[in-house]
């Protein structure tokens, strides 16, 4: 099965987006050979400008792959994010996070 290239943006209250990456590559390569102007990826600058005016939520932005289609990681992420978020922390590159203080009461 192919592997897709995914940007993902979660939180203490959940997941806000999944992206597709692939595609963009894909736009952005066609675009190039057909001469026309400059084709820009506005999400990971935007995610991570909203990650650091959230930093009470914990926000973390993350690359992966996977074989699941996009529409099959939205509907994972809203039935199961916590295991999607550690499956994508084992197996992903972390692109931002904002990191938890230790506690000494919990």
């Amino acid at each position: 099965m192919k592997s897709t290239q995914y940007i993902g943006y979660f939180d203490t209250l959940g997941f806000e987006w999944i992206f597709n990456v692939t595609d963009y590559e894909k736009k952005k390569t066609m675009s190039y050979l057909k001469g026309e102007a400059k084709v820009d990826m506005p999400i990971p600058r935007y995610a991570i400008l909203r990650a650091q005016a959230n930093p009470q939520r914990f926000p973390e932005i993350w690359s992966f792959e996977s074989t699941m289609t996009i529409e099959e990681l939205n509907e994972f992420s809203k039935d199961h994010p916590q295991a999607l978020a550690t499956a994508i922390r084992d197996c992903g590159y972390n692109i931002f996070k904002t990191s938890k203080q230790e506690s000494v009461i919990t």
